[in-house]
C-alpha cells in the first residue's frame, strides 16, 4: 500500500525566480492596464484543480463491501449447510440424503457467485484507484503552480509602488491584488483538504482489496481444500480443520470491512 503523502506547505515549496518573473510579466502586469481581469488571475489552475478532486468513487467501494458482507453471511452458515449428515435407510429411501446433496451444490454455486462478483467489483475499485491516483498527482502539479501564482502576487504587491508615478487616491489595486492573494490561499487550503481525502480513500480501498486478495488466494482455497478433506474422510480432525479455516476466512473478511 502506497504512504500517505504529506503535502508540503505552500511556503516551502521551491520556486524558481524566472518562472515567478514571468508571472509578473505576462500575468500581473498587464492587469495594471485591465483592472477588470483582477477575478481572472490565477483561474486557469482553479478550474483545473476543481476538476481533479474527486476520490474514489464511493458506490463501488460500498458494493464490494455489501458483497463481502453477504459472503460472510454465506460462510457462517457453512457449518450447518456442509456439515456431513449420516441418513437411514428411510431417509434414503425418501430421498433427503439426494435432497441434501442438491442444497449444498447449490449453496456451493451461491458461494463461488459472490466471490466471483466481489472478483470483478475488486478489478474495478483498483482501476478507479489507479485513475485516483493520477488525478492525485496532476493536483499536486497544479498545486505547485497555484504557489507559484500566489508568490508572485505578494512580491508583486510589495512591488507596485514602483510601477505607478503619482498614485491616485482612488487607486485600489493592491487592496483588491491582497484580497485576490487572501482568495486564492484560503481556497488551495480547502483544496488541500480535499487532497488528503483523496489519499485516505485511496488508501481506504486498497486495504478492503488487499484483505479480499488474501481472503481469494490463500484463505478460500484452504477452506475449500478442509472442506473436501472433510467430505472425503468424515473424520473429526477433518472437521476441525474446517472450522478452523472457516473461522480464519471469516476473521479476514470482517477486518477488511473495519479497515474501510
Amino acid at each position: 500500500m502506497q504512504q500517505f503523502k504529506a503535502l508540503i506547505p505552500l511556503e516551502q515549496i521551491e520556486i524558481n525566480p524566472e518562472e515567478l518573473l514571468a508571472i509578473k510579466r505576462n500575468d500581473l502586469v498587464p492587469l495594471l492596464d485591465d483592472q477588470m481581469r483582477m477575478n481572472l488571475y490565477a483561474d486557469q489552475i482553479i478550474q483545473a484543480q476543481s476538476v481533479l478532486l474527486n476520490g474514489v468513487d464511493y458506490q463501488l467501494t460500498q458494493k464490494l463491501s455489501q458483497v463481502i458482507t453477504e459472503l460472510i453471511k454465506q460462510l457462517a452458515n457453512s457449518n450447518k449447510l456442509l456439515k456431513p449428515k449420516k441418513f437411514n435407510a428411510l431417509q434414503k429411501w425418501l430421498g433427503l440424503d439426494l435432497e441434501s446433496d442438491t442444497h449444498k451444490i447449490q449453496y456451493l454455486k451461491a458461494l463461488d457467485r459472490l466471490i466471483d462478483d466481489a472478483s470483478v467489483l475488486s478489478q474495478k475499485l483498483k482501476i478507479e484507484i489507479q485513475k485516483s491516483q493520477s488525478r492525485f498527482q496532476q493536483a499536486l502539479g497544479y498545486r505547485e503552480r497555484m504557489a507559484k501564482y500566489i508568490v508572485a502576487a505578494q512580491q508583486f504587491l510589495g512591488e507596485y509602488p514602483n510601477f505607478v508615478n503619482n498614485r491616485h487616491p482612488l487607486d485600489d489595486f493592491p487592496e483588491r491584488l491582497s484580497k485576490k492573494i487572501n482568495t486564492l490561499q484560503t481556497l488551495q487550503s480547502s483544496n488541500d483538504i480535499a487532497l488528503s481525502q483523496m489519499q485516505l480513500t485511496q488508501q481506504l480501498s486498497l486495504g478492503l482489496i488487499d484483505r479480499f486478495k488474501e481472503a481469494q488466494q490463500v484463505l478460500i482455497p484452504a477452506w475449500q481444500y478442509h472442506l473436501k478433506q472433510s467430505n472425503e474422510t468424515q473424520s473429526q480432525h477433518s472437521l476441525a480443520e474446517l472450522d478452523q479455516s472457516r473461522d480464519k476466512l471469516i476473521q479476514t473478511l470482517k477486518q477488511s470491512l473495519e479497515k474501510k
